[in-house]
């Protein structure tokens, strides 16, 4: 990711794939603590006969277990003041997350933050002088989530302004995550949907990344083949559990490919979505993604080719740019095919905030990781195209 120049392709989360593994996870987590922190965003328990599970194998091999599901959905920077202060007076040497993405950023904050005299505000600002690694943290995903659990990254509100920012710091990296396709077994097809396509606009964006390698370039890859074959059918049989598997590889491997080559501009813009306008995340960036891509059709050719072989588009005896076109072609016939959104103006987004938009999408650094960086005013014309 920008600004971890020593992790060029480093992942040192342990990734344990299988069914049931949530129940090795009590044995596992001895040699990291004894005080458990078990933190679940109640908009994201999905599945609470598993979390009951988990909590007791938890408690069998620990000192004690604090079950933390106080939060409604997701956290700003004030509230996760609050939780930090809770795991310190309770002495919380380790942390397991249980959820999705807003759970995995609120237990990253409380990590780093519970072994710093910092506040959340601080980190999201650039203030924070951290001398401490964050605490050990677990994550246990409930469901498909793009590999975000595998980064040392988040995304949060901030208290201070309403805004949301980024923060990364290499302690953050997980030191394990357990997959379980059992868990996910609550899945609705417009879940699916949404959680594979965002799945395809991370591998995508980690493959048009300057900093794509041979590594990262074949997990992406293998993740876009993957997504296209499995998608539309877990869309139809939201609870097969072996669609389910084949998207959470595919996932896993895009977190994988994003930790050294990073998400660009769609990831700016859907973030901004967020910000200005409530967009969910997901529509957001299944939104945004093919318009991004036919701004940069001409800028990254020989990566375009690549994904629209991976989409399963025959891209024999046509030209570069015919070739190009068809991966973004791909792109839009799969999320129709799943009714993923197509255009900003069916919701409820004013055509004068794009410009708001456009600024905010500005402030992340992500910008950078483009074939291209992008102006503000080119911003806005992407967002303008997709209305």
């Amino acid at each position: 990711m920008q600004g971890i120049s020593w992790a060029q392709f480093s992942v040192p989360t342990r990734i344990q794939f299988e069914t049931d593994s949530a129940y090795k996870l009590g044995g596992y987590i001895s040699q990291f603590g004894g005080r458990v922190l078990l933190l679940n965003i109640r908009s994201e328990n999905k599945n609470s006969e598993e979390l009951l599970i988990l909590k007791n194998g938890l408690s069998k091999h620990s000192d004690g277990v604090i079950l933390y599901d106080d939060l409604d959905a997701e956290p700003n920077s004030d509230q996760i003041d609050s939780v930090t202060y809770f795991a310190k007076k309770a002495h919380i040497d380790m942390i397991v997350a249980y959820g999705s993405l807003d759970t995995y950023a609120a237990a990253k904050a409380v990590a780093i933050l519970a072994t710093n005299s910092v506040f959340a505000t601080d980190l999201l600002n650039g203030r924070a002088k951290l001398k401490n690694p964050a605490l050990p943290l677990i994550v246990v995903p409930v469901e498909p989530s793009m590999g975000e659990e595998l980064t040392p990254s988040f995304t949060m509100v901030d208290s201070s302004d309403g805004m949301r920012k980024y923060f990364e710091h290499e302690s953050l990296f997980p030191v394990a995550s357990f997959y379980d396709p059992k868990i996910a077994n609550h899945l609705t097809s417009d879940t699916a949907a949404r959680v594979g396509g965002g799945a395809l606009v991370y591998a995508i964006e980690s493959q048009l990344c300057p900093k794509s390698n041979q590594l990262s370039g074949t997990m992406a890859l293998r993740a876009i083949d993957l997504i296209k074959k499995n998608l539309t059918g877990l869309y139809k049989e939201p609870h097969n559990e072996k669609l389910i598997s084949n998207i959470l590889w595919a996932c896993i491997m895009t977190g994988i490919s994003s930790i050294s080559s990073p998400l660009g501009v769609t990831y700016a813009i859907s973030n901004a979505l967020r910000t200005y306008a409530k967009m969910n995340y997901y529509d957001a960036l299944a939104l945004i993604l093919p318009h991004v891509m036919e701004y940069y059709l001409t800028a990254a050719p020989a990566q375009y080719i690549n994904i629209a072989r991976s989409l399963g588009e025959d891209v024999k005896d046509i030209s570069v740019i015919e070739a190009a076109i068809k991966a973004v072609e791909g792109v839009r016939r799969l999320f129709l095919e799943i009714n993923l959104p197509t255009r900003l103006s069916e919701f409820e987004i004013r055509k004068n905030l794009l410009a708001d938009i456009a600024k905010g999408a500005t402030m992340f650094t992500q910008l950078e990781n483009a074939p291209r960086t992008l102006t503000r005013n080119e911003i806005e014309s992407i967002l303008l195209a997709a209305y």
